[in-house]
Parts: C-alpha cells; structure tokens; sequence
C-alpha cells in the first residue's frame, strides 16, 4: 500500500491534508491490491456549456456502466470495474468536470494499450454533455497498475483526491432517479 506522506502536495490552496489522506487511502481500497499486469487508465472529462454537478455525476455513472461492459461484458451484470471518480469544480472555467482511475483487469478478451486508450476516449465522446470538437475534452493517460520509481500511482490517485476538504468529498457519486434532475425540479 501506497503511504500518502510521499505524495501530499502542500503547495495547493486549499489543501486540506486530513481529508485528501482518507481519500487517498479509500482509492487505493476501492482499486484493490497493486498488480503490474493490470493497466491502471486515468482520464480527464471536461464537460461542455454550464456543467454543474448532477450532470457530471451522471456522465461518470453512465461512464462506469459503460466502460465495464465494454470491457467485461456479460459479468458486468453482477459487478463494475475498480473505478474511482472524482467530480470538481473549477472556477477558472466555471464548470464541473471529471477525474477517473479506472483499473483495467481479468479482461475478457487481450486488449493493447492503444485500445485502451481508444475505447476509454470513444466512451467518454458518446456523451452528449461532452464537447467533441475540443481535443482536450478527453485526456487520457495509462500506466501499469504497481508502484514504480516514477510514482505515476501515487501522484495519480492524490491528484484525484486533491480537492477533498472537510466540507466537499470530490468521489461522492449518487445514482439519482429522473425526476430529481428534469429542467424544472431539480433536488439535490
């Protein structure tokens, strides 16, 4: 296991160390034990007009049921892939967008890097909340799912994790039912 102390970056406004830490931990339990045959996939999902929350927590529960059955088909029924997402707020774009980690493994059929990467991309495009005019509306980046000397995992999950305060915990997601997020009644 990953130790947050080698990774906190105090640097940041608004830093709150005790609350990224319990993310930091609870990310690395919700992705499961470090395996260098897995492939550990980390994307940015920038979401077009006035995103606000509830349209970023759907597009990151659509993206989970999507990517699992792409990925694992049929046993996606019964279970999702160890994901996380993060939802945050950025007030130089005055919008809400999305941070995954989305750990590729016991795949159903050999998959290469770049059909990862393409599959993970052409999901995140099929949203209609997504731009797809904007190259940079979809990043994308893999890496092998173990600790190395680079410390990709490491920054990877507390750069996720890095908008967790006291106040607004970023992985918080909600499978919300229709009614509360039509035009004219949204509840939250």
């Amino acid at each position: 296991m990953l130790d947050f102390k080698d990774y906190m970056k105090l640097h940041r406004e608004g830093y709150c160390v005790p609350s990224v830490e319990k993310n930091f931990y609870k990310v690395q339990s919700i992705l499961g034990p470090t395996d260098k045959n897995d492939t550990l996939v980390s994307i940015t999902i920038r979401l077009k007009g006035k995103a606000d929350w509830i349209t970023a927590n759907n597009v990151a529960n659509g993206y989970e049921f999507r990517v699992s059955r792409k990925f694992w088909g049929r046993r996606s029924r019964y279970r999702k892939l160890p994901l996380v997402f993060a939802i945050e707020s950025s007030r130089k774009w005055d919008k809400d967008h999305l941070h995954a980690l989305i750990r590729i493994c016991n795949l159903k059929q050999p998959y290469t890097e770049q059909e990862i990467i393409k599959t993970a991309r052409d999901i995140a495009l099929s949203f209609e909340e997504v731009n797809k005019r904007d190259p940079d509306s979809v990043i994308i980046r893999t890496f092998p799912f173990c600790e190395d000397i680079t410390k990709q995992l490491g920054n990877s999950i507390e750069y996720v994790c890095k908008t967790s305060s006291k106040y607004y915990d970023p992985l918080t997601r909600k499978l919300l039912p229709i009614k509360k997020y039509t035009p004219n009644a949204i509840q939250l």
